[in-house]
């Protein structure tokens, strides 16, 4: 037990299973499995880590109960016949033998499931669905009653090999609007059968697979994973789920899993939440479930710290706590919570950097932690920087992690920044309304830092003669921006300030409210800049050169729907698309739209028309013989895990250089 999170830590028996404390890791898609759906060396080693880590339980990522109409991706795992079975054995003991527990979720995609990966290319769902563009074209067929059966006996089919692999349980994927949520919602269920037409009818099918599991996998704990809302016009709302939760318990689950949301549209952001979300804010709805059905209930969801955890257990509103994208940041967050040091968790900010697309990666990924889906990756040698010394120009996301690397790798390190602090562009990046969480980051990176003994030259600017003089065997140049000046007519008026200047907190905006501001530029910074103005009562004009539809196109896609919306809605920011601005004046701004001019009177214009990369050491540092890398923004402008991750290429590839050569025994 933990003397700073007693209840977090203490064991919580379910149906004869003794869990060791009361943390779960979530379960979320890494694509880390196989194209045959089988279980691979990478996800073991994925999962592995977690376990060492210190949680109780690790639930498995979802498996697919029938490969051939519910997949959602090709690296999907599947578990619908005996030949994957080995690959499960060999992750179950490796879990068991890291000292947790592990349950499978089983699932089936419905009417979402990928038409790419299937063989007839057409999903099935409990009602046919035809394509709201072409209403001709139909994008899903409902099941016939026969093969309503045959998907019950399925689920008791996977449930069945999932004990025969060596699980210590199995959870029901019944939320974020798969099979089981489709057959259960009014949304997704349209039927007039025996598996559809009224609330009663539409239980049907996620009764019958519960009781199909409950049998075929006996005595063994069943987890059902509901979303305890909807949050959809129409959809099944937290008081219908008081009503239904008592009916799962009754037809044979042991405890319920309580998410949230829908995985289309707006409402997935309940599903996997924007940094603006709240810690804590499903909590409540857990509690009513658990009230309702008196049966043990996982909360998920915004937990990030273990004090959130702590407490909604210690209150009785859960029992268990389950963490998703905080196992991807850290993978020691349990073992670091036991030892009471809240300060060592690497947060998890809700960037939202895992669900984003990333060329040339297929894997599960984190913006803060580069190891996390690349596990089998050799360690960087701990000695490979023995006698030699490094240099890292800026202590942002990116400079600050390469500095740290650096000295665990055994480089006497130095890091140089202009600033008196860590951070960099996080500051920029964390200052706009809801964005709070990214100060967590930039703490631990700060933190991170004075323990350790990389040696801080801070408020001071990296000379190249400074740093020749220091004789570095590698250099990181990690030194961010600089200010793309703009042709604008009478840029040097007082009225014009850069907006990157006020997100990193060096410009005051000055403003009162209801005073007048024109931003220029339409990309993130932009139309976060117009945000803040707008938060601190200012009016804002948001000028862009793009279209709105193209208004922070390189934001993460989950907080740019938030971001859009708040912009159109907010009554004090005006959007101007397609327009330019030529000149300023008197505090007068000229704006043109195509062929017309506007001029508008302004107590600011800030500019946020982007920003080039500060390389402007690399040429000097090469030509001393020295090895660089350029990294995060200096390289290209990005975001904080496009940073992170160069400088843990720029030090991991420092291996091939200085790291002992290991020769093969045969």
């Amino acid at each position: 037990m933990s003397e700073a999170y007693p209840h977090l830590f203490q064991p919580l028996t379910i149906r004869g299973v003794t869990l060791p404390n009361r943390l779960v890791m979530a379960p979320m898609s890494t694509e880390l499995g196989g194209l045959e759906g089988e279980v691979t060396p990478a996800m073991i080693a994925f999962y592995r880590e977690r376990a060492l880590g210190g949680m109780g339980l690790i639930i498995v990522e979802y498996t697919c109960v029938d490969p051939d109409t519910g997949r959602a991706h090709e690296y999907q795992l599947h578990l619908d016949d005996r030949k994957n079975l080995d690959g499960h054995r060999r992750l179950v003991r490796t879990i068991h033998d890291a000292g947790a527990k592990i349950f499978m979720q089983i699932q089936h995609c419905g009417q979402y499931a990928n038409p790419k990966v299937l063989p007839g290319g057409m999903p099935i769902g409990p009602s046919d669905i035809f394509s709201k563009r072409d209403p001709e074209k139909m994008t899903c067929r409902g099941m016939t009653s026969d093969e309503v059966a045959k998907m019950v006996a399925a689920y008791g089919n996977t449930a069945a090999l999932a004990v025969e692999a060596g699980y210590d349980g199995v959870e029901l994927h019944g939320a974020h609007g798969y099979l089981l949520t489709q057959f259960m919602s009014p949304l997704g269920n349209k039927r007039d059968d025996a598996w559809g037409g009224d609330p009663g009818r539409r239980l049907a099918f996620p009764l019958a697979v519960i009781r199909s599991v409950r049998e075929n996998i006996g005595d063994l704990p069943l987890v059902y994973r509901l979303s305890a809302d909807e949050f959809r016009p129409g959809g099944l709302t937290i008081d219908d789920m008081e009503d239904i939760s008592p009916r799962l318990v009754e037809a044979g689950a042991d405890a319920l899993h309580i998410s949230m949301g829908w995985g289309v549209g707006q409402a997935f952001e309940t599903v996997v939440e924007p940094m603006s979300t709240p810690e804590g804010w499903r909590i409540p709805y857990a509690a009513r479930i658990r009230k309702a059905t008196g049966v043990p209930v996982i909360a998920v969801g915004q937990i990030r710290w273990p004090e959130t955890g702590e407490k909604a257990v210690a209150d009785g509103d859960a029992d268990l706590i389950a963490l998703g994208r905080p196992m991807l940041t850290d993978p020691e967050w349990a073992n670091k919570a036991r030892a009471g040091r809240r300060d060592l968790i690497r947060p998890c900010t809700s960037c939202n950097w895992c669900i984003s697309p990333h060329p040339g990666r297929i894997q599960v990924g984190c913006a803060e932690n580069p190891r996390t889906g690349t596990e089998l990756d050799p360690p960087i040698p701990t000695d490979m920087g023995k006698g030699k010394r490094a240099v890292v120009i800026g202590a942002g996301p990116g400079g600050a992690s390469a500095a740290l690397l650096l000295q665990q790798s055994g480089f006497e390190t130095h890091i140089f920044e202009t600033r008196s602090f860590t951070g960099g562009g996080i500051i920029a990046s964390a200052t706009p309304p809801g964005k709070e969480k990214l100060f967590w980051y930039s703490d631990y990176l700060g933190n991170r830092l004075a323990e350790s003994g990389v040696v801080k030259h801070f408020g001071q600017k990296a000379l190249i003669e400074d740093i020749l003089a220091m004789k570095p065997d590698v250099a990181i140049l990690a030194a961010g921006t600089r200010r793309i000046d703009l042709p604008i007519e009478g840029i040097d008026d007082p009225i014009v300030m850069d907006a990157y200047d006020l997100l990193m907190r060096e410009r005051e905006l000055g403003l009162p409210e209801g005073a007048h501001a024109i931003v220029y530029g339409g990309g993130e910074t932009g139309c976060e800049t117009a945000e803040f103005c707008a938060h601190h009562g200012v009016r804002v004009t948001l000028v862009s050169r793009s279209p709105a539809d193209k208004l922070a196109r390189s934001a993460d896609w989950v907080y740019r729907m938030g971001l859009l919306r708040r912009l159109h809605e907010n009554p004090l920011i005006t959007i101007l698309d397609n327009s330019h601005i030529r000149s300023v004046a008197g505090g007068k701004v000229t704006i043109e739209t195509g062929d017309t001019a506007t001029e508008l009177e302004a107590d600011r214009l800030l500019l946020a028309q982007g920003r080039r990369p500060a390389d402007q050491l690399a040429e000097a540092l090469g030509n001393a013989g020295i090895t660089i890398s350029v990294v995060g923004d200096s390289r290209q402008v990005g975001r904080i895990g496009d940073a992170v991750h160069m400088a843990y290429r720029a030090v991991q590839a420092l291996s091939a250089q200085y790291a002992d050569v290991t020769r093969l025994a045969c």
